[in-house]
């Protein structure tokens, strides 16, 4: 799948092996915030963010069996990875995330504005789970998902569509 944005070209294509190192760098990314606090090694931080990034991806693929795992390109070059489950009752997205260089351009706004057109058409709702304090907490409001539950670490949220008549 592929998109023109005025940001360059952007494309989807399924996870490889060879990107591994990418994704474990993006996970890597969103994790950083956590040991400012810490006075783990660099050995025990990768450690612990190797054991970690295998542990997500293996439960993401044992929950998700239908799942697509993609990343994100811009122009050719990993920028990011979508994960998505088209569940019948929803369009699940599992994981979403813009590599940091790469954030604040309109990228990720474009990619979901996308995904909530198909669900829409789909006429099913679209749903998330996002870590308290993740900058794009305020993005997933500015686009309509709503809170559903929480836990300790996460807020579920939901986007529904307008399935009301409409006028011609």
């Amino acid at each position: 799948m592929q998109t023109l944005f005025p940001k360059g070209q952007v494309s989807f294509r399924p996870v490889q092996d060879s990107d591994r190192a990418f994704l474990m760098a993006l996970y890597a990314s969103t994790r950083e915030w956590e040991f400012r606090i810490t006075r783990w090694t660099e050995e025990d931080k990768k450690d612990f963010l190797e054991q970690q990034f295998k542990a997500q991806d293996l439960s993401y693929r044992m929950e998700f069996l239908g799942a697509k795992f993609l990343v994100i390109e811009l122009d050719g070059v990993p920028v990011g990875r979508l994960y998505l489950d088209r569940q019948d009752d929803c369009l699940y997205i599992i994981e979403f995330t813009i590599a940091e260089s790469h954030r604040g351009r309109g990228i990720g706004t474009d990619i979901l504005k996308s995904l909530l057109n198909e669900a829409w058409g789909g006429k099913v709702p679209a749903r998330l789970s996002v870590a308290h304090g993740n900058p794009a907490l305020s993005l997933y409001r500015r686009l309509g998902f709503r809170p559903t539950n929480q836990t300790a670490t996460h807020l579920r949220m939901e986007w529904r569509p307008d399935l009301s008549p409409r006028e011609i």
